[in-house]
Formats: structure tokens, sequence, C-alpha cells
């Protein structure tokens, strides 16, 4: 336990450091060179430490030097008891004592957090278990670069320490030989440790030490800090370069701001010294207030975002963070987030401050007090609306962050808040601690108050009434009928239809267990993503992007209206509706139950995520604590993701909180949507007497991954991928295995005499991209992205399946559904007839959105902005090139 309390607060913030600066730039380069940049952006940042700790080594070579005749004397004259009682008077005359030794350690003592953070890092990175990067084979094991008969050797870590040894010389050259044993003690050391280590933890230790070369060879220069401000500069305008080529805005502001902070750091530097020099004269003259401040906006910045944040967050929905993984209470989640915190914004800035001189301290005294009053005023004023968060606190639905206009708002009321700020230090410096003091209190209070509803709600729970529901531990969310007519519309995201047709062809007796289907393989979906492919799906026509784009409400509006068409159809026949997992309801806004208000046959539920425990229980096994550390990690992001200034936290979302992700985060994704279509059957009762129309969405096609063949079952390790020829591709195993999970269930529907009375369609909102080589890509992009599946078996439908290749949409779906059941049926939102279109109206309404999802997002644009040349159409034959071309050209 100390020693993961050390831990979190020491390392864990730097191991979060890491992994955002990994991320970043294996997003823009190959791993190999992003583990170099890595290294290279650790080494920047502990510039300024390693600055301090070699004026600390010069100061005490000079001390040595001023004492060393003297201590020469008293050791030659004097011996035991009486030596050592001299030398100490002699000390302390001159105002030294011993232990200030030290201090010529200090360059090596601040390596030791980085290097067990980077070592914790990037020996866990699984992408780089197998990567490849020059002549290094796998960056996850020892380079192993040749054999010395049955020896491997490992050239990357002697490498590493002769760059040491060759830096550590440089550096040492006329010191005292006791510092010369320290630094190539060290790289022994150094070489011990990593010998048998990841190629990758090698190389960015070897960067590390190229660096720490490079830095010694400067110093030997006449003006090492000119000329490092101008190859910075360099560096920067070069990014700039790329950021614009990128045509990403985000790196394109990123990097022009960075460029013109250091191009003009000796400009904003002296005016900065000239400002502060002639104000805010308290903090100068009274050091101690100085501290105070200091400190008390440290701690009341660490308890804000690591203790009353995650209460706040836990307190909203308790139950959810009791008995997650190993652990029962839920205040591990707020223990583990708080020590974080304070390691972030405590223990490293108090390092820092009591490092540096008066000038730093004085703002750091300025400086952690406005971020506090900041932060205060971002996560209570600023909050913004994001919708609710999934069980690894990440967002549920699209991100919709804040307009232009509001973060204009924003950013002139933090210059307001600087201005008042600076005015009060100038002129009521004291008033600040009472300020600080009083939201300290405050805050307690309310952590207190969300403490005591936590607990109250965790000791009111059972471990049994997580999994709640009947006897058996489910309840039953799926009534049908046994006499009256059941829909059942499966939503099936992300399948393709190319690669469902090769599961068939592997498994020939699914096609007697899909009696009575017809697969349509030549189905397309009007785009690649879900916000614009499902609603097609579930509205009709009416709903396809191109349509969408011709009204003004907004999308939030539309997106609901097209949800709504078939439960809003069936509930004025009185028929029951079940539904689960409705893609994007009320678009992200809160409560989305309001949208079915009226709809009272609607029985409304979600599974993803609810039966994972269940299924690993059920199956004797223990699953991977993913939740558990992804809980610890993400709360601090969340933290600053709430505090940080509205500009800042599209960044601070990046890829969801800047995971580096790994196969236990993809199994856990996988198993939240494959436990619920598993246990199919004991979520379903045959019970209902009225007509029941049930529509769900289940998406393991959307989180793929290797299955054990030959039932495409999730097993610990897999020794069997099949025999298909697209036995490697991830989505063909998880295709493989929706089929035969829902051939279980038709089975049993079969077994219960339901399945004649049931019209099943299983359809997807959109494809995958990846290419099963069934279709040419051009354009630009891959057809299969928009190559939906679309499969129908009909009320007392017999025979085994079979393929008809009419041209059909996922749009054709609510006509269907409809056929039969509803004379002439129509759309209630628009009036138009919801109808199967002929091929020929097929071939005039078919245009294909091809946008990127990130101008789809925002619930309050108008319209979709999609630009001329994304729109594309195809007709008749959606496997032949020839029949796809640009809508605009």
């Amino acid at each position: 336990m100390t020693g993961s309390f050390f831990y979190n607060i020491i390392i864990a913030p730097i191991y979060d450091v890491l992994e955002f600066f990994y991320v970043f730039f294996s997003s823009v380069t190959s791993k190999g060179i992003a583990v170099i940049s890595l290294s290279f952006a650790v080494t920047l940042f502990c510039l300024p430490l390693y600055i301090v700790a070699e004026g600390w080594q010069e100061e005490e070579r000079k001390i040595q030097a001023k004492l060393k005749a003297g201590v020469d004397r008293i050791k030659q004259t004097f011996k035991g008891d009486e030596q050592y009682m001299i030398l100490t008077t002699y000390y302390r005359e001159n105002h030294y004592h011993p232990i200030m030794a030290l201090r010529s350690s200090f360059s090596l003592l601040i390596q030791i957090p980085f290097f067990i953070a980077a070592y914790s890092f990037l020996s866990n990175v699984e992408a780089l278990q197998g990567y490849r990067f020059l002549f290094i084979s796998d960056f996850g094991a020892p380079d192993r670069t040749f054999m010395l008969g049955a020896i491997p050797i490992n050239v990357l870590p002697i490498a590493m320490t002769l760059i040491n040894v060759i830096s550590g010389a440089i550096y040492s050259k006329g010191h005292a030989i006791s510092e010369k044993v320290t630094i190539y003690a060290s790289a022994a050391i150094f070489l011990v440790i990593l010998y048998d280590s990841p190629a990758g933890l090698v190389v960015y230790w070897t960067m590390n030490n190229v660096l720490s070369l490079v830095k010694n060879v400067f110093y030997k220069l006449k003006n090492p800090k000119k000329v490092f401000h101008i190859l910075c500069s360099i560096a920067l305008f070069l990014s700039v370069i790329w950021a614009f080529k990128t045509g990403k805005k985000v790196y394109m502001a990123g990097t022009v701001l960075l460029f013109l902070a250091v191009a003009f750091f000796n400009q904003i530097s002296y005016f900065y010294s000239l400002f502060i020099s002639k104000h805010l004269l308290t903090l100068d003259t009274d050091t101690k207030l100085r501290d105070k401040i200091f400190w008390l906006s440290a701690f009341a910045l660490a308890f804000l975002a690591g203790a009353v944040l995650p209460s706040y967050v836990i307190e909203s929905s308790a139950a959810n963070f009791c008995y997650v993984d190993s652990y029962k209470s839920p205040f591990i989640f707020i223990l583990v987030p708080f020590l974080q915190n304070v390691g972030l914004y405590l223990f490293w800035p108090v390092c820092l401050y009591y490092l540096f001189g008066d000038k730093f301290k004085k703002t750091m005294a300025i400086l952690w007090p406005l971020i506090f009053i900041m932060a205060v005023v971002n996560c209570f004023v600023f909050q913004g609306s994001y919708g609710p968060m999934n069980d690894d606190l990440t967002f549920m639905h699209e991100v919709v962050f804040p307009s232009k206009a509001q973060i204009a708002i924003n950013l002139i009321a933090m210059l307001f808040i600087t201005a008042i700020l600076i005015l009060i230090l100038e002129k009521f410096s004291n008033i600040i601690n009472y300020v600080l003091l009083i939201a300290s209190i405050s805050f307690a209070a309310v952590f207190v108050k969300n403490t005591f509803s936590i607990n109250k709600t965790f000791k009111n729970m059972t471990h049994e009434e997580i999994l709640s529901g009947s006897d058996d531990g489910l309840e039953k969310i799926y009534h049908l009928s046994k006499t009256e007519k059941n829909v059942l519309l499966i939503m099936q995201d992300r399948c393709v239809g190319p690669i469902v047709h090769e599961v068939f062809e592997e498994h020939p007796d699914l096609k007697e267990k899909f009696s009575g289907f017809t697969f349509y393989p030549n189905t397309v979906s009007m785009s690649y993503y879900t916000q614009l492919g499902a609603i097609g799906l579930f509205g009709g026509y009416d709903y396809t992007p191109f349509e969408l784009n011709k009204r003004d409400d907004t999308i939030q509006k539309k997106h609901n209206e097209a949800i709504l068409t078939l439960p809003t159809l069936f509930n004025e026949l009185n028929w029951n509706i079940n539904l689960a997992d409705m893609p994007y309801e009320n678009y992200g806004d809160e409560p989305v139950t309001q949208i079915y208000k009226g709809l009272d046959n609607v029985n409304r539920h979600i599974t993803k995520g609810i039966y994972t425990k269940l299924w690993y229980e059920n199956h004797g096994k223990t699953p991977y604590p993913i939740r558990t550390i992804l809980l610890k990690r993400n709360f601090l992001y969340l933290s600053l993701f709430k505090i940080a200034l509205p500009l800042f936290r599209p960044m601070i979302y990046h890829r969801s909180w800047w995971i580096t992700g790994n196969s236990k985060m993809k199994e856990k994704a996988f198993m939240d949507c494959y436990a619920p279509l598993d246990l199919m059957t004991e979520l379903t009762a045959l019970d209902s007497d009225k007509p029941t129309l049930t529509m769900l969405v289940n998406e393991i096609t959307h989180e793929p991954i290797m299955l054990q063949a030959p039932d495409y079952v999730p097993v610990d390790k897999v020794t069997d991928i099949g025999s298909s020829k697209y036995a490697n591709l991830l989505s063909y195993h998880t295709a493989s295995s929706a089929m035969l999970r829902w051939a279980e269930f038709f089975d049993y529907l079969k077994a219960n005499d339901v399945y004649d009375n049931t019209r099943i369609i299983i359809v997807s909102d959109h494809g995958d991209g990846t290419n099963s080589g069934k279709m040419e890509q051009t354009f630009g992009f891959n057809k299969e992205e928009v190559t939906a599946t679309l499969m129908v078996k009909d009320f007392g439908a017999k025979g085994s399946l079979k393929e008809d290749f009419t041209f059909m949409t996922n749009a054709d779906t609510p006509a269907i559904i409809t056929e039969g059941i509803i004379n002439n049926a129509k759309n209630p939102f628009t009036g138009n007839e919801l109808k199967i279109n002929s091929i020929e109206e097929k071939n005039s309404k078919v245009k294909i959105a091809h946008a990127q999802v990130e101008n789809l997002r925002s619930r309050y644009n108008k319209k979709y902005k999609i630009a001329d040349s994304e729109w594309y159409t195809v007709h008749d034959d959606i496997y032949k090139s020839e029949n796809w071309s640009k809508l605009y050209k």
C-alpha cells in the first residue's frame, strides 16, 4: 500500500505525461519515431531541472575546492574523534554541512522517477509488441541483434552505455575522480538493469543519453542558451510547416502558438520580468505570505480535481462504482485520483517551487491561485453539456464541444479574472489566502456530503444487487408472443455484407438454421458513420443524408424522428415495443427517455456492458480488471477536462483521454456487446399477450477481436482461427460470432414455436474499412465502408437461406418491417409513404455522404455541412466500379 501511495503521487503523473506524448507522436508518425520523439520531449521538459542540478554541482565543486586545503590539513594532523570534531567545526565556520555533498548527485536522482515511469510505460505498450523498426525486429523484446554461440547479444544496451560513458567523459573533464566514478558506475548500473529489457525502452533511454551528450557538448559552447533557442525556433518552425500540411486545425494552432512563444521567449521574458519587478511587491517582501498563497492554492487545486470532482461523478451514480472487478468499495476511485492529483498539482509543483529562486517562486504564487480560480469558474460556470458517460468515463455519445462564441466568452472571462487577481495581489494580498481557505473549507463540506451519500448507497448494496432482476439473476427484458405476430429488428453495427456471405460458406449448416431468410448482398448504406447510416435504417428514405440536408430542423430533432418512426407507428397499433441500445437517443441530451414520452407501450433498456460481469461468472472466469485500470487513470483526465478552458477540452479528450489502448480494452469493448447477445435466450420471455416490435442494436461487429474457431467464442488464448480465407480478419471473426449466436437464439425460438410467427430483419448501419477484396477502391475510400448487411425472414417463411441480388439499401428497412402489417404505412413525422422503391427510384435516391464525422457531430448545426465533393452515387450493382460516380463533378 505504501508503494502504491508513493507511486501514485510521484510516478503516476509522469507516466500519464509519457502516455500523452507517446499517443500524440504515434498518431502523426511511426511508433519507432514516436519513442524517439518521446525521449526528446521528456529531456526538453526536464532541461530546467538539469540546469538547476548543474548549478548545484558547480557550486558544490567550488565549495569543495575552497575547503580542500583546510580539510587536507585537518586530516593529516588529526585522527579519530578529534578529526571528526575539528572537521565539523571547520565546516560550520564555513557554513557548510557534508550532507550538502548530495547536491552533486542531484542530476542522477532526478532521473530515477522518470526512469521508473518510462520503464513501467514502455514495457507495457502493447502496440510495440512485435513492432519492427530499422534493424530491431521487435520493440517489445530484447533486440538480440546477433548470437555469440548460444548466447544472444543485445547491441542496443551496449551502444547506450558507450554513449553514456562518452557523455560522462565530456561532462566530467577536469572534475574530481569521485564524480567520474559516480558517472561511470551509474552507466554500468543502467547497462545491467536494461540489458534484457524491451528494445523500445532501451531506444528511449539511448536517446536520453544521446541528448545528454548533446547537452554536455552545448555546455562547452560560448553561448549555449542562444544556440539552443535558435535551434528550438527552427525545429518548431518546421513543425508549423508540417502541421499546416496535415490540415488539422488543432495541430496548426498548437504549433503556431508554441513557435511564437519560443521565438519571442526573450522578449516575453523581458517584459514579464519588468512587470513583476515593479508590481506585486508584497510577494517579494513577505515571503511567508507568498509561500502560504502557493501552498493553499496548490492544495485547493489538488483537492478540487482529485477529491471533489470524482466524488461528484461517483455520487451521481454510486451503484455503478461499487463491486468493480476485485474492489467492493467505490472509494478506491476517489483515493487513487486524489493521490495522482496531489502529485500533479502539489508534490511536483512544490519540488519546482523550492528548486528555483525568488523570481520563480513569485511567478508560482501568482500562477497557482490564478489556475485554481479559473478551474473553479470553468468547472461550475463553463461546465458545458457533454452527455452521459460510459462506465470507463468516456462519453457515451459523440462529444459536442463549445462553439467559437462560447470559447470567446470564456476567454474574456478568464482575462477579467486575471486582471482582478493581479489587482488584489497588488493592493490586498492577504485577501487571497482567506479566499483560498474559504474555498477549501467549502469544497471539504461538499466532499463530506458526497462521501456520506456514496457510503449510504454502498452500505445498502450487496453484490447480488448488481446483477438484480429475477431469481436466476436476470430480468427478462424482451417479451415476445407465442400467439401473436412478432417483429424483430436487429441492427448489427458495422457488419459488412461480403464478409457475412463468407460466414455461411464456412458454416453450411447455418443456412438451415437461418431457414426462411433471404440475404441481400447487393445492399448499400448512405454513409460510413452511424450518425448518418442508422437514421435511414430506422426512418427510411426521408432520413437519408441528402434528404436531411434539405431540412432546416436541428440534427437532434431529425435524428429523434428517425428512431421514433417505427415505435410511433406500432404504438398506435397497441403493440408491445421492446427497445435496446438505440443509437444516440436524443442525440446525447439527458434525459434520453424524454423522447419516448407519450409512447406508453415502449419498454426501453440498455444492455451494453450490463451483463459482462455475469457472463464471466457464469463461465467461471475472472475478467481482466480493465475497468479498474481505466477508472483510476481516466478520473485524472476527466477532472482536468472539467477545470480546463473550453478551448483546450477537445485536446484533453482526444482519442478518449489519450489512452494507448491494448487488447484487454478491445476485449472489454467486445465483451460488453457479446454478453447480452450470448444471453439472449435468458433475457427473453415468451409471455406477451399482444403483438410485439423489438428493436435492438448489437455492436460486437463494431468491436472486432480474434475469436476461437469454429464456434467463434471468446477464449483466453486463441488457438484456432478457422479455415476461411478471411481467417486473419478480425471483422470476419466477430461477424461469424454474431451469426452463430443469432442462430442459437433462432433455435430457441423454433423450439418454443415462436419462429414462424416472427418477422426478423438483420441489417447494419454501415460497413467496415476492412478490405475483403471483393470491391475495387476508388475515389479515395474503401466502398466496403458503405456496404451494408441486409437479411430478411418473413412470417412463416421456409427453406434454406437464399440470396437475392436485388439492389437494396438499409433505408428499405422500415418498409420491409411494416409491409403487410400497416397498409400504406406513412412516416408519422413527414407524412410520406414508407415503401420499397423500384430499382429506378432507388438509383435516383442513393446519394452517399462520405463526409468526415467531425463535421456532423454538432446537434446545434441547422444542417449537415457536407461539401459537394463528398457526395457519391451508385446504381444497380454495387460491386461494379463503373456503377459508382461522384454526384457533383
